[in-house]
């Protein structure tokens, strides 16, 4: 997942997200088959992934970025570089919406991880930008990936992407119907998303997290 690291202040602001999907690094590293994404979604770990899932799922979500840009800004004497996981458009909000998704066990009062992503949080509300966490618990609530993970393997494959189609139907390209079971679980599975949705967004970021220890 994204960091915020530290540059020198002379270094150059003009820069671009880190490709992620590589041979070498731990975790699970991949591209998702979004409909929404016009550049191949990328995800460095199960959790994102299961992001990507729920977001691909979700009919309000219009479209997803990966990596979606690099944000930078001084603390003191030094530059840093912030990147979102993920950047998406709600079909109801007419701004763009970042996405910071985390293990439920990535913040605690000893360490700094709060504290950087407050600092990012600060400097993005500075710009009018949104952003939210999203936790593992979230994703995995209600049983909700093995339903999404069966949905995906019987949904027809996404063919090369097109900005005409409409991603929410279960197969934009073609038009073929699943069953009506199957139908039906596609259209819970997509309100369930967006209920998950509109539930990350309207927790405030600052209340998930700790308080750090001075």
């Amino acid at each position: 997942m994204p960091k915020k690291s530290r540059i020198p202040a002379s270094q150059s602001t003009r820069r671009r997200p880190r490709d992620i999907v590589t041979v070498s690094g731990r975790g699970v590293r991949g591209y998702f088959p979004s409909r929404k994404a016009a550049r191949p979604a990328q995800f460095e770990s199960l959790i994102e992934e299961m992001t990507l899932r729920f977001l691909e799922t979700a009919p309000s979500v219009k479209s997803i970025a990966t990596q979606p840009r690099v944000f930078e800004y001084k603390d003191g004497t030094h530059r840093w570089r912030y990147t979102p996981d993920v950047a998406i458009e709600i079909a109801t909000a007419d701004k763009t919406v970042y996405l910071e998704v985390k293990d439920d066990g990535a913040f605690t009062r000893s360490s700094k991880a709060a504290d950087r992503i407050r600092a990012a949080m600060r400097h993005l509300r500075q710009l009018s930008e949104s952003l939210h966490i999203v936790f593992r618990s979230d994703l995995v609530a209600n049983n909700l990936q093995p339903q999404l993970e069966l949905l995906f393997r019987t949904r027809p494959v996404r063919t090369r992407y097109r900005a005409d189609i409409d991603a929410t139907l279960w197969d934009p390209e073609n038009g073929t119907c699943p069953t009506a079971e199957i139908l039906q679980q596609w259209e819970d599975a997509q309100r369930q998303c967006d209920e998950l949705l509109r539930r990350i967004m309207r927790r405030d970021p600052d209340d998930v997290l700790p308080v750090s220890i001075p």
